[in-house]
């Protein structure tokens, strides 16, 4: 039995992912119950687009232009699968933009249910016909139907932070810079950035003055542009390998102390820290 109260807590869970509000997806939605379940994800942030309004058959339903310009408008189409829309296979496969098109019916862990075939007049035929695709009417399907809506939205917007790094990184990959510590490595194997000297590799020590003396002669001989502090560490020793050079220096964190823990804190760490890359290098 499903309680009504564990329910609700897990639906208030679910709805609380990491939305960054100006990267919301332009997302269509089949069917009315499949809509509700991803317009309860996105409240809030954004609206869906319903695909079918009304009354209309899903089984023999014949698009109008407008329905079709907004499936090619659309990042993200969520539907159940040829076994309920089956006039949405030949549109779909004829798009020619690179819409993430997400089959509801084939989410991990649901419920499938199939008709008893003596129950029909017919035999043979396609095994999919025999499949209910009403999944929704199973309120734990819901569950792991709202899991999966949650998990293809955020990625959605995984992709666009990584597409606006790319842009704001892309032109930097040959310019060499020094950091306080090497907490950078994912990011900079990431996107190709080159990294050439370390001040500190354990922050917890001190570096020793032959390491410091030879950090300054590798700047100089390799150019480097940037050499970026943290916020945490004292900036003694930046200031002194910095002293009479054209070094320019600029702030890294990768903790994000300096912000406000949420759900927002992971976009924001990673647009500053693509900010500060491309001020401090491309100045």
């Amino acid at each position: 039995m499903i309680h009504r109260a564990g329910l609700l807590h897990f639906w208030m869970v679910l709805l609380f992912f990491p939305w960054n509000v100006e990267a919301v997806p332009k997302v269509v939605v089949s069917i009315k119950p499949l809509h509700s379940l991803v317009s309860g994800v996105m409240e809030g942030v954004g609206e869906p687009s319903l695909l079918l309004e009304g009354n209309a058959s899903v089984h023999i339903y014949s698009m109008r232009p407008s329905e079709v310009s907004m499936l090619q408008q659309a990042e993200l189409f969520f539907w159940v699968g040829p076994q309920l829309e089956t006039f949405l296979e030949k549109p779909l496969a004829s798009l020619t933009h690179s819409m993430i098109s997400v089959e509801m019916i084939e989410t991990e862990g649901l419920q499938i249910h199939r008709y008893e075939k003596k129950s029909f007049w017919i035999s043979g035929g396609d095994e999919r016909n025999f499949i209910d695709p009403h999944l929704w009417l199973d309120p734990w399907n819901a569950i792991r139907m709202v899991q999966r809506i949650s998990q293809e939205l955020t990625e959605v917007e995984l992709k666009r932070l990584d597409q606006h790094l790319e842009q704001d990184l892309g032109a930097l990959k040959q310019k060499p810079f020094a950091v306080f510590h090497p907490a950078y490595t994912y990011l900079e194997k990431r996107f190709d950035l080159m990294r050439v000297g370390v001040v500190n590799i354990h922050p917890e020590r001190p570096p020793g003055a032959r390491h410091l003396a030879k950090l300054r002669r590798m700047m100089q001989q390799n150019g480097i542009e940037c050499l970026f502090r943290e916020p945490q560490f004292e900036p003694r020793l930046i200031d002194m390998l910095l002293q009479g050079t054209k070094v320019r220096s600029a702030v890294l964190g990768p903790l994000g102390a300096e912000l406000d823990a949420g759900p927002e804190l992971y976009f924001t760490l990673l647009r500053n820290l693509g900010k500060s890359f491309r001020q401090c290098l491309d100045s």
